[in-house]
């Protein structure tokens, strides 16, 4: 694979809160980038410890780059986790009991997308070494 982008969630701890941002890969090459601008672009055999642990179903992985631990998860972490487009009034949908159950549902139609990005980052990241 030459190049793939994702939108991508950061999860900073257990119950921490998320950051929103995409991950590229290009020419051997990973990419994460926030709203805040470029968080890392490293090599791919920069990635060390990389796991897929079982409390994110498959839809995530943590590794470390340059001595620093990532969690990602290619599908949205929680109902009021940002996106990159959100507008205000979208986040502030997400505090009330309607627009958690919507977002809810609306996640689960995403499921099946999120896990065919995260099989092609699995292929990427699952290399001798890493």
């Amino acid at each position: 694979m030459e190049e793939l982008i994702s939108k991508v969630w950061q999860i900073h701890g257990l119950v921490g809160r998320v950051t929103a941002g995409f991950l590229i890969y290009n020419n051997n090459r990973v990419q994460f980038i926030t709203e805040e601008g470029i968080q890392f672009d490293e090599l791919i055999i920069v990635f060390k410890k990389v796991k897929w642990p079982f409390l994110r179903m498959g839809l995530g992985f943590d590794a470390k780059v340059n001595g620093v631990k990532y969690q990602f998860s290619f599908a949205k972490p929680n109902p009021t986790a940002p996106e990159l487009d959100d507008a205000l009034i979208d986040q502030l949908l997400r505090f009330s009991d309607p627009g958690r159950i919507w977002e809810a549902v609306k996640s689960f139609k995403k499921l099946k997308g999120d896990k065919a990005t995260t099989k092609l980052w699995k292929g990427i990241l699952t290399s001798p070494g890493l």
